[in-house]
C-alpha cells in the first residue's frame, strides 16, 4: 500500500479537482490504496470485486491506474446475508475510487449482469448510506450482450461522482445511474458524466431511465454538464423528492429520451444553461410521449437560458411541460424551436383543477420559433395569474395559433405574436404587443 503523498493524489491535490467553491466536495482521505500494488488484474480477466471489498474503510480512497478491471457486483452489504435489513450496511465515511479518466481506467461488467433476478440482484455497484462518497475518472463499460446494471450513490450525506462514462447500450430495465442524498442539509454533485449510447428497446418488463433521483432524496443535487441521450423512460428523471429537496441542472446535453428530456418537481429545482432535443424517435414498446423539459408533481420549477429544439415526428405533449399534477413554472432567457412534422405546443401548461397545486406560467425573453403546424405555441389550461414579459413567437406553420388559454387569464406585455393562425385564442390583458417581427431561434 501506498501513502497519498507517495503516488501524487493526495487529499489536497484530490481536493482542488473537486471543490466547489465554498469547499462542500472537497473530501479529504487518510488513506490511499494503489489498487495495482494490493494485486488488481488491470487486464479484466480477474475481478477486482473481492480487493474492494478488503480495502473499503473510512477516510480512504481506492486509486486504479490506466487499465481495465473486471467489476462483478460491489455492495457495502454482506455477501452472506439473507433478505434486506438496513443495519447490515458499512456507513463508510469519506470513502471514494478515483481512476486516471474516462476512457483509461474501466470498470467492465461481466456479460449478463444485471439481467436476471429482483431488484438488488440487478445491481452492478452500490454504495448506500454514510456520508462523502466520491466516483471519478471512470468508464463503465456495458457493451456485453444483455448487460446493464444499475450503479447507484445513494449516501445519507454527501456525493461526487465525476469525469465517468457510460460505454455501451443499458441491455436491461431501470437504468444505468441513481443517486440520492438523505440529508436535507448535504450535497451531491454529478459532473461530467456522460450516458450518450442509451437503452436498447427493452422487454415488456421495463423500461430504462438514464439517470433517476430516488423520492428518498431531501438534499441538493447538481447535476453539472452531463449528457444523457437514447433511453426508453426519461433521460433525468427527477422529480418525485419533495421540499426541501433542490434538482440543479445546470449546462449539459439531453436528447432522444421518451417521457422527458428532464423532469424535475420540487420548489427550488432549475434548468439552465441546457441544449434540449427531440429529433429522433426512441425504439420502445412503451407509450411513446417525446417531451422536452418536464415538470411534474410540484411547483416553482425555473427554466433558464436553455435551448430546446423539438422537430422530431413523434408524439408528445411540447417542448416544456407542466404536468397537471404541477403549479408555477418559469421559463426566463430561453429559446424553442418546433419544427414540423413536429405538432405539439412550444409550452403546454395542463389543468391542475382539483390536484391541490395551482398557479400559472410565467415567461419572461421567451423566444418560439419554427413551422410546426397546428395547435398553438403556447396552451395554458386552468392556469391563472399567467405572465408573459418580452416574450416573442414567430410560427410559420400553417394554422398555428399563438397563445390559447382555456380557463386562464395573463397578463402580456412588450411581446411579438407573428403566427399563421390567430396570435392569442382567450382573454388575456394586452400591453405594447405587435403581430409583426422575428425572433431568435436556439444556435444549431
Amino acid at each position: 500500500m501506498k501513502t497519498a503523498s507517495a503516488i501524487g493524489i493526495g487529499a489536497t491535490t484530490l481536493g482542488s479537482t473537486t471543490a466547489a467553491a465554498d469547499g462542500r466536495y472537497d473530501y479529504e482521505f487518510d488513506t490511499v490504496v494503489d489498487m495495482l500494488e494490493v494485486g488488481a488484474d488491470p487486464t479484466g480477466e480477474e475481478s477486482v470485486t473481492p480487493l474492494i471489498r478488503e480495502y473499503a474503510d473510512d477516510n480512504t480512497l481506492l486509486y486504479f491506474p490506466e487499465g481495465q478491471y473486471k467489476l462483478t457486483q460491489y455492495r457495502n452489504y454482506p455477501t452472506d446475508a439473507d433478505g434486506f435489513d438496513t443495519d447490515l450496511y458499512t456507513r463508510y465515511e469519506n470513502f471514494g475510487f478515483k481512476g486516471d479518466g474516462s476512457g483509461k481506467s474501466v470498470f467492465v461488467a461481466p456479460e449478463g449482469l444485471g439481467s436476471e433476478g429482483g431488484y438488488f440482484d440487478r445491481l452492478w455497484f452500490e454504495v448506500r448510506y454514510g456520508r462523502n462518497i466520491l466516483v471519478e475518472g471512470f468508464t463503465l463499460d456495458i457493451t456485453a450482450d444483455r448487460t446493464g446494471g444499475r450503479f447507484q450513490l445513494v449516501p445519507t450525506g454527501g456525493f461526487v461522482m465525476r469525469d465517468v462514462r457510460v460505454k455501451g447500450e443499458f441491455d436491461n430495465p431501470n437504468g444505468p445511474l441513481l443517486f440520492w442524498v438523505q440529508d436535507p442539509d448535504a450535497y451531491g454533485l454529478v459532473q461530467d458524466v456522460r450516458a450518450p449510447d442509451g437503452s436498447g428497446a427493452a422487454p415488456e418488463t421495463g423500461t430504462a431511465v438514464g439517470i433517476f433521483v430516488s423520492a428518498s432524496t431531501r438534499g441538493t443535487i447538481t447535476f453539472r454538464n452531463c449528457h444523457v441521450e437514447g433511453f426508453t423512460d426519461n433521460g433525468l428523471y427527477a422529480s418525485n423528492p419533495v421540499d426541501p429537496a433542490a434538482i440543479q441542472v445546470e449546462g449539459g446535453y439531453y436528447a432522444n429520451n421518451n417521457i422527458s428530456q428532464v423532469r424535475l418537481g420540487t420548489s427550488n429545482s432549475y434548468v439552465k444553461n441546457a441544449r434540449v432535443e427531440v429529433t429522433e424517435e426512441i425504439d420502445t414498446w412503451y407509450t411513446v410521449n417525446m417531451r422536452g423539459i418536464r415538470q411534474a408533481d410540484g411547483s416553482g420549477v425555473t427554466v433558464k437560458n436553455c435551448d430546446v429544439v423539438m422537430s422530431a415526428d413523434v408524439g408528445s405533449s411540447g417542448g416544456i411541460v407542466s404536468n397537471h399534477t404541477s403549479g408555477e413554472l418559469h421559463v426566463k432567457d430561453t429559446r424553442i424551436r418546433t419544427d414540423a412534422p413536429f405538432e405539439s405546443p412550444a409550452i403546454f401548461c395542463k389543468s391542475n383543477t382539483d390536484t391541490g397545486y395551482s398557479g400559472g406560467l410565467h415567461a419572461k425573453n421567451v423566444s418560439i420559433t419554427g413551422d410546426a403546424a397546428g395547435w398553438s405555441a403556447v396552451d395554458l389550461v386552468d392556469r391563472a395569474g399567467s405572465t408573459f414579459k418580452n416574450a416573442c413567437i414567430e410560427q410559420t406553420g400553417s394554422d398555428r395559433d399563438g397563445i390559447t388559454l382555456t380557463r386562464s387569464d395573463a397578463r402580456i406585455r412588450n411581446s411579438t405574436i407573428d403566427v399563421a393562425g390567430e396570435p392569442l385564442v382567450g382573454d388575456a390583458e394586452t400591453r405594447n404587443v405587435s403581430y409583426e417581427g422575428s425572433c431568435q431561434s436556439p444556435q444549431p
